[in-house]
C-alpha cells in the first residue's frame, strides 16, 4: 500500500494547476488519452474543473469499462459538451438526523446504479479545512478523495454524503446505530498499545474498521508568540498547561508523550475556531492540533502574526475512513475503498486532487 503524506513540491503543484489553463479546448470533441493522462487531468482540459471526472467517464463507460480501470494511451475518450451531473438527493438517514444538527446532503451515482439498493450513507463535517468543510472547493481534500477512490472501485456504487458538525455523535451514535455506514475522517489511535489509550480512543479500536491510510498529518503544538511554548524541546516543559484538542480528535498523540489528564488540564470544545479563541483570550496555554488544520484557521482568523507552531514537538499519524464492526456493509465498502485508493496512487489521482486542494487554501 503507497505511503499517502502531505510532502509536495510547490513547483509540481504550480505545474499542475497551470497545464489546465486553457481548459475548454477540449470540450465537444474527441480526445485520445496522453501518456500521464488520468479522467481528472482531462476533465480539468476539458471544463477547467477537474471533479467533473464523472462527466467524461458516463459518456465512454462502454470504453473504458465497467470498473471504471485505468485509462489506456491512444484511447479515444468522447468529451460532452453538456456537463449537467445527476441532481443531489437528500437520504433518508439525513432526514432522521437533520433536527439538530447542521446536514447537508448530496449523493452520487452512476446512471445504471440500482434503484433498489439503499445506497451507502457518508457522514462527515464540516471546520476541518483543508480536509472537510462544505465551503471548500469538492467539499474539501479528503472528501474528494474518498469520492474519487469510491469512483475508482466501483463506479456504479450509490452513496449520500451528509455533513453533520457534532464528530462525536459519529463514533457514539450515527455509526452504531446504522444511521450511517461510513465517517471520515479519523485518525487511528496505537490501537497496538491499548494501555496509553484514553477511554475514547480505545473506543475506536476495539468497536472500528479503519480504511488504509488515506493521508498522513503532522499532528503540532501552536502557542501565542510571547509565551515561549513555541519553543520548548520536551514535553515536560507543557506539564501543568492547559492544551485545548478539539472534540473527536483522538488523545492518542498526547497519551503517549505523557499528556494525559493527570498531568495536563485537557479543554475540548466541540470546534476548531474556540481552540484559538480561547488561547488568544489566555484561558488555555496551548492547542494540540493537526497542523494543516491549524494553518487554514491561523489564515482565515488573521493570526499569523499572534500565534506560532512548535517546531520540535511533533507527531504523525494518519487519516482513515471507518466503519462499525457491526456493519458488513460498510466493512465490505472499506474494502472498495481500499482497492480505489491504491488505483488512484497508480493513476496519479492521489497527487491531483492533494496539491490542488492544498494549493487553493
Amino acid at each position: 500500500m503507497p505511503k499517502f503524506t502531505s510532502a509536495l513540491h510547490a513547483g509540481s503543484i504550480t505545474l499542475l494547476l497551470t497545464s489546465g489553463a486553457a481548459f475548454a479546448q477540449e470540450a465537444c470533441q474527441t480526445y485520445s488519452v496522453q501518456s500521464g493522462d488520468n479522467l481528472r487531468s482531462i476533465a480539468r482540459k476539458a471544463y477547467g474543473d477537474p471533479d467533473l471526472y464523472r462527466v467524461i467517464y458516463n459518456a465512454n463507460a462502454a470504453i473504458i469499462g465497467a470498473k471504471a480501470d485505468l485509462i489506456e494511451v491512444g484511447m479515444a475518450l468522447a468529451i460532452p459538451c453538456e456537463t449537467t451531473q445527476a441532481a443531489p438527493a437528500t437520504g433518508e438517514e439525513a432526514a432522521a438526523t437533520a433536527q439538530d444538527a447542521s446536514v447537508t446532503t448530496a449523493s452520487a451515482a452512476a446512471p445504471q446504479a440500482l434503484t433498489d439498493v439503499k445506497p451507502i450513507g457518508l457522514v462527515t463535517g464540516n471546520d476541518y479545512a483543508p480536509f472537510t468543510d462544505q465551503a471548500l472547493p469538492g467539499g474539501g481534500m479528503m472528501t474528494q478523495l474518498v469520492e474519487m477512490a469510491i469512483f475508482r472501485a466501483d463506479p456504479q456504487l450509490a452513496y449520500n454524503l451528509t455533513y453533520i458538525d457534532d464528530w462525536q455523535a459519529h463514533l457514539d451514535a450515527l455509526l452504531p446505530a446504522m444511521a450511517y455506514d461510513l465517517s471520515f475522517p479519523w485518525a487511528r489511535p496505537n490501537c497496538e498499545s491499548p494501555e496509553l489509550l484514553s477511554a475514547g480512543d480505545l473506543n475506536r479500536c476495539e468497536n472500528y474498521v479503519f480504511s488504509e491510510p488515506f493521508f498522513e498529518i503532522v499532528d503540532a503544538f501552536f502557542a501565542k508568540a510571547d509565551s515561549g511554548l513555541s519553543q520548548a524541546t520536551h514535553y515536560e516543559d507543557f506539564a501543568g498547561k492547559k492544551i485545548c484538542r478539539p472534540e473527536g480528535y483522538s488523545t492518542g498523540p498526547l497519551d503517549e508523550v505523557g499528556l494525559n489528564l493527570s498531568s495536563i488540564q485537557l479543554v475540548r470544545p466541540a470546534l476548531v475556531e474556540s481552540c484559538f479563541a480561547a488561547l488568544m483570550q489566555g484561558t488555555v496555554d496551548l492547542i494540540a492540533i493537526d497542523a494543516e488544520v491549524a494553518e487554514a484557521a491561523i489564515t482565515r482568523l488573521g493570526l499569523t502574526a499572534d500565534i506560532e507552531e512548535n517546531p520540535y514537538l511533533t507527531t504523525v499519524q494518519s487519516l482513515h475512513v471507518i466503519a462499525h464492526k457491526s456493519n458488513e456493509r460498510a466493512i465490505a465498502t472499506i474494502g472498495l475503498l481500499n482497492e480505489g485508493i491504491t488505483e488512484m496512487a497508480r493513476s496519479g489521482e492521489w497527487y491531483d486532487v492533494v496539491s490542488t486542494a492544498l494549493a487553493q487554501r
